[in-house]
């Protein structure tokens, strides 16, 4: 076989996997594309705030939901440096330098923030 026809069957090969992916993801609609995109973004969350915990591997996630700004706000309860859990407390992770736990800043700064990136 020349390397003309393997390079030809190569390309039609690369085109015919292009299409069937194109045509698999164009079979999602419009609210699967946003959910795919959603779970995401709230499993990225999840691991920047799991890297804020004392014991990441005792966080526990509640009341998720991604926010009007695009970034995953919910609430997490893990265990302290005497193995205890704390309670739940609010998070927003907008990216993995810019995760905030409540318990972190003061009060009224995560108030400020939350309204603005959750609510």
């Amino acid at each position: 076989m020349s390397l003309a026809i393997t390079l030809r069957r190569g390309a039609l090969l690369s085109v015919a996997l292009a299409l069937l992916a194109c045509v698999a993801a164009c079979g999602k609609t419009a609210a699967q594309k946003q959910q795919e995109e959603a779970a995401t973004l709230t499993t990225l969350g999840e691991k920047y705030v799991r890297e804020k915990v004392r014991d990441p591997a005792s966080a526990q996630f509640r009341n998720q939901f991604i926010g009007k700004g695009g970034a995953p706000c919910g609430e997490v309860n893990a265990k302290d440096a005497f193995g205890t859990y704390i309670g739940f407390q609010r998070y927003i992770s907008v990216a993995r330098e810019l995760t905030l736990l409540a318990q972190d800043v003061a009060p009224a700064e995560f108030e400020e923030s939350w309204r603005e990136l959750c609510r």
